[in-house]
């Protein structure tokens, strides 16, 4: 049995995401640093943050996955990891601002008037979902709304709404029917919205946070196994698709909900029920974007947003200094689009485009993100499903097997945010100080 180092880590940390960089940078500031090693899969660090600077010949940065730091505050674990610059883009209300170009599937400029209205009726939708009484069962958003917007008559003000209501589609990655009415708006913790957009892109920061405080990383390493032997002080032995074995202590886990929920790793003995029961039962939804440069900006220059109220793609952010228009597709229809051509998509859009673009041009380059069928990933992050509550997430944060397996990632932020790159940067920390403290006992022992 050959194994890569005969040495026994303190802690490996499975995962070099934002959560598996901040455990990391947590124990690297440990008054007497731990043994430790992150095994990172992908042939980069920062897992579903990432910034793609290549595919586009011009300054822009496309952030494929995660784009804005949430919740913006001095509190934020990122914060500190951030040199404000005058480039930077705050936003504090999605739907709001002459900057947005709003349009009907005919073409025509949505009025002031009905965007109001259509707000006013999808607010007191959202109170209702607040009123509900947690006494109650937990039944989806769309169950608590179905009467009072299936007796909307008028087809233009129906268009409106559901335009509204695919804005929390959108932010929780999964379709009404699927959510928790009970959950909505837990994944905040209550934070005032507050997006940062950073001028290099997310996961280009994410990457310099890493270059900055180098940490111990083996990029390219799929883990395949976990075995935790019966008798705690035999060390938990982790082994690799190509076939490399490490011991360790402790095992710090921060893969993405989705692929525990593909049991993409194996652990012998098998992860006890209640752990099981966690992973099936929290959300995993799927958020996709389409890329799209044109030879020019067709659309107009002072726009950030173009909404339009169609039911296929409804969200576009403006890149006009590239001629890039980014669609953002969520759940299902996100799925049945994964299964097609980037050609048929992009042709979709064209079509969506045109009633209020009759001239628009042909495209010279598209990039789409497929994050369900990327095998280290399976989506693109977790929220509260129907029966999901902020105990699932802390299920999904215990330790098992002796407490010798820990677990963060945005899905087990319990407590805080859920399905941020801040929430994954707390849990990171708040487990790489419950192992620091274990080895500490450990030592006085």
């Amino acid at each position: 049995m050959m194994s890569t180092s005969n040495s026994i880590y303190d802690i490996i940390i499975i995962g070099c995401g934002p959560a598996g960089i901040a455990a990391g940078l947590e124990l690297q500031n440990c008054s007497s640093i731990p043994k430790f090693l992150i095994l990172e899969a992908r042939d980069r660090v920062g897992g579903r943050a990432y910034t793609d600077t290549h595919t586009f010949k011009s300054g822009e940065p496309i952030d494929l996955g995660a784009r804005w730091i949430h919740h913006y505050r001095p509190e934020n674990p990122l914060a500190v990891h951030h040199t404000p610059s005058d480039k930077d883009q705050f936003l504090h209300h999605f739907f709001h601002g002459s900057n947005t170009g709003f349009y009907d599937i005919d073409g025509s400029l949505l009025s002031e008037t009905l965007l109001n209205e259509a707000e006013k009726f999808v607010d007191d939708l959202c109170e209702n979902m607040k009123e509900y009484s947690l006494d109650n069962d937990d039944i989806s958003m769309l169950d608590i709304i179905r009467d009072k917007y299936e007796k909307i008559q008028d087809e233009q003000m129906r268009r409106l709404v559901e335009m509204n209501l695919a804005y929390i589609e959108h932010y929780e990655a999964s379709n009404l029917d699927q959510l928790s009415v009970k959950s909505y708006l837990k994944s905040d913790d209550g934070i005032e919205t507050c997006d940062l957009t950073l001028p290099i892109g997310l996961g280009t920061f994410i990457q310099q946070i890493v270059e900055r405080n180098p940490l111990p990383i083996q990029l390219n390493t799929i883990v395949t196994n976990t075995d935790i032997p019966s008798d705690k002080n035999e060390p938990i032995r982790i082994t690799t698709k190509d076939n490399r074995h490490y011991l360790t202590k402790y095992v710090l886990i921060t893969i993405p909900l989705g692929c525990l929920k593909a049991s993409s790793i194996q652990f012998t003995p098998p992860l006890p029920d209640w752990k099981q029961n966690a992973i099936d039962q929290m959300g995993f939804g799927l958020l996709n974007k389409i890329f799209i440069q044109y030879p020019s900006t067709f659309w107009d220059e002072t726009f950030d947003y173009l909404f339009i109220a169609s039911n296929s793609f409804r969200f576009f952010v403006c890149h006009p200094h590239d001629h890039i228009l980014v669609a953002f597709v969520c759940g299902d229809f996100a799925r049945k689009l994964e299964q097609q051509t980037d050609e048929e998509i992009v042709e979709q859009i064209i079509q969506c485009l045109k009633p209020i673009y009759p001239k628009i041009p042909k495209p010279i380059k598209w990039l789409v993100t497929r994050w369900s069928c990327d095998p280290l990933a399976y989506g693109a992050y977790s929220n509260f499903k129907v029966g999901a509550t902020h105990e699932t997430s802390r299920e999904l944060a215990r330790e098992c097997y002796d407490n010798r397996i820990h677990w963060a990632g945005e899905h087990t932020n319990y407590g805080g945010t859920i399905g941020c790159v801040d929430s994954a940067f707390q849990s990171g920390q708040r487990e790489a100080k419950r192992v620091y403290d274990k080895l500490n006992i450990l030592l006085r022992e």
